[in-house]
Order: structure tokens, then C-alpha cells, then sequence
């Protein structure tokens, strides 16, 4: 009778690790290989989601550019209706995209203000309520980046998080699987078996965006903007069917005058910053982008033209130019009545380099 220890001389036979492996990965390629066909049949794009590493990188290249440098600052707007290549070309200067989608540009440029290194030009996406009502949620988005900013400017070398994290970036922005920060099993499940609403959002590799609007109802868009505007709009309400009776709304609102002492005072400590970058050779140029239907005739009613813009635009020391006053601009037509869809994003940046006399010389 073979003893009860004589089974521990045998040894397990060896395993090909190597083709298990290798199968292992074959079967991982395949399936990637299949999301990114599906998904581009479907028209997903790879597109990394908007970051702070990113931004961090175009505000580092916004100092080191010097006087070649063209920032842009502000929100969603100019995120998306401007085209960088095109800005480029016509100017001359090298476009560096600093806007927040969601920010204020007080803090951005307050950042670029205190920046002795800075003195390139900017260009300002103008938004009334930014000067209005500070302190809100645009300005502590737009604040967090600029801090974020400071921390890593501290930094002389970068850590192995921020190295891993780029290589992770560079990974993931080329495959469809990871488009807006979704993950393979979510791109799976709600964008290949549940046949999600279609990708009409991507992010380019300078920040800038493309908004293709004729892949979504941009009725719905248009109300939630109103409702951020303050307006009650019923959840149940649908364009055009009530579009009368939003109108009807839209008339009873009243400018917000109480707002005028904080838009003055904010106005003054702008002034104060635009005096600071113009003194050592910056160009500031301050833009109201285009807005249209509905979406316009409540900010007009919330902030009248003449009450705030022309206010502003009087004292704050810099050129100055509503879109209204441009030709190529006051033409064109936002399909969620605030930002522009990507095939306008030419005409638009045409008109901006003319407007603000920023022509390659």
C-alpha cells in the first residue's frame, strides 16, 4: 500500500503558460477589434472627455507661446463655435483654448493677469450673468482649474501619476470603446446593445469641440437653457407646440436691475486686470458670442443691452464688440439658441479675426 505521503512527489504537469496567455489576449483583441468596428459603423469617434491635465497643458503653453499666443476664455460657446485651425491661419498667432465648458472667464483671466510671463492676446467669450451674479457655480469651476493650475506650476518634475495618466490618455484616446469616458463594458451595453441616443459631442485634441446638432432634438436643448435661465418651464413642454406660451413667459420677466451695484463693482476690478495685461503688452478683446430665438429674447429681457453690455463695454478699457454689430456674426443661427453646430464654426471664425482686427500682418 503506497503511503499516505507518497502523492506529494508529484508534481502538477506544466502548464503553457505562454498560450494561455496568448489566447487570453487574442480573445481581449478580438473583442476590441469588433466595439471599434461596431462603433465607428455607428458613427462614434474616439474623444477623450474634457480634463484639468489637459487644461493645464494649454495654460502652460499659453505662457510660454509669449506674444505668439492667441487664448480664448470663457465657456461652452466658445469651446464650440470657434476653429482653431482656421484662427491660426488667418491671424497668424498660435490659438491656445483655455475656456471651461460650464466657467466663468473672471478667474481664468485673473490668472492671466497675475502672470508676468503671459502677454500674449485674449480673447473673451462675455457673458453678463459671469459679472452679475459672481461667485456661482461657473466661477468655482473655472477657479478649480486655475488652482489646479498653480499646484502643478510648483512642480518641477512630474510625478509617476501624471505619467501614468498620459499614457493612459494617449491609449484611450484612440479607441471608440473609451469615447467620452465611457468604458468598453458601457460602450457595450448602451451604445451597441441599447442603441443610445448618437455621439454628437467630440473634443479635439487642442480642446476645441465639435457639436453636430443634426444628431439630437436641439428643442429639448433649448428649453433646459431656459430653465438654467430661471424661466419655469414645464417639464411636459415641447417646441414648437409651446413655443407661444413660453414666449408669453418670456415676456413677463424683468431685467435683473437690482444685479447692477455687483455688475459695476465686478466691471471695476475687471478694468483693473485689462489695465495690468495691456501694461505689459497683452491684447484683450471682450466678445458676446451669438444667441438666437428664445434663448435671446430672455437674456435681452434679463439683461438689457443698453443697461449692461453698453455699460461694460464703455468702461472696461478694452475693444469691446457685441455680435449684433457684426454682420458675419448677428446672421447666424444657434441651433440650441447658444451655441453654434460645427459646420458653422468657419463663418464664425472668419468673422472674429476680422471684428477684432486680429488679420495676419
Amino acid at each position: 500500500m503506497p503511503s499516505s505521503t507518497s502523492s506529494s512527489s508529484r508534481r502538477l504537469p506544466p502548464a503553457r503558460w505562454g498560450i494561455v496567455l496568448g489566447g487570453a489576449i487574442a480573445v481581449w483583441a478580438l473583442f476590441v477589434g469588433l466595439m471599434e468596428l461596431e462603433l465607428a459603423h455607428r458613427g462614434v469617434q474616439p474623444t477623450m472627455p474634457d480634463s484639468e491635465r489637459l487644461w493645464i497643458r494649454q495654460r502652460a503653453l499659453a505662457s510660454r507661446l509669449g506674444e505668439r499666443a492667441v487664448v480664448l476664455v470663457g465657456a461652452s460657446k466658445i469651446l464650440l463655435d470657434t476653429d482653431l485651425g482656421l484662427l491660426r491661419e488667418r491671424s497668424g498667432l498660435e490659438p491656445v483654448q483655455l475656456a471651461v465648458d460650464g466657467g466663468s472667464f473672471a478667474p481664468v483671466l485673473r490668472g492671466l493677469a497675475a502672470d508676468p510671463s503671459f502677454r500674449g492676446a485674449v480673447v473673451i467669450d462675455y457673458v453678463d450673468d459671469d459679472l452679475a451674479r459672481p461667485g456661482g457655480a461657473g466661477d468655482q469651476r473655472a477657479q478649480h482649474f486655475e488652482d489646479a493650475y498653480a499646484a502643478a506650476a510648483k512642480d518641477s518634475l512630474p510625478g509617476f501619476s501624471a505619467v501614468e495618466a498620459w499614457l493612459t490618455d494617449q491609449w484611450r484616446r484612440r479607441l471608440r470603446s473609451y469615447a467620452d469616458g465611457a468604458k468598453p463594458v458601457t460602450a457595450l451595453g448602451r451604445r451597441v446593445l441599447e442603441r443610445q441616443a448618437p455621439q454628437y459631442l467630440v473634443m479635439l485634441d487642442d480642446r476645441s469641440h465639435l457639436a453636430d446638432y443634426s444628431r439630437i432634438d436641439t428643442s429639448l436643448a433649448t428649453l433646459n437653457i431656459l430653465r438654467r435661465h430661471g424661466l419655469r418651464v414645464p417639464g411636459s413642454a415641447r417646441l414648437p407646440d409651446d413655443e407661444a406660451r413660453i414666449r408669453g413667459m418670456i415676456g413677463r420677466v424683468g431685467p435683473r436691475l437690482a444685479a447692477l451695484p455687483t455688475f459695476e463693482r465686478e466691471t471695476q476690478a475687471l478694468a483693473a486686470e485689462v489695465a495690468a495685461l495691456r501694461a505689459r503688452g497683452a491684447r484683450v478683446y471682450f466678445l458676446l458670442l451669438p444667441r438666437s430665438g428664445l434663448v435671446r429674447d430672455i437674456e435681452e429681457r434679463l439683461y438689457p443691452r443698453r443697461q449692461f453690455w453698453d455699460r461694460f463695454a464703455s468702461r472696461i478699457g478694452a475693444p469691446a464688440v457685441h455680435f449684433e454689430d457684426v454682420p458675419g456674426m448677428r446672421e447666424l443661427a444657434c441651433p440650441d439658441g447658444i451655441h453654434l453646430d460645427y459646420r458653422q464654426r468657419d463663418r464664425f471664425t472668419a468673422a472674429l479675426v476680422g471684428a477684432l482686427g486680429l488679420e495676419r500682418r
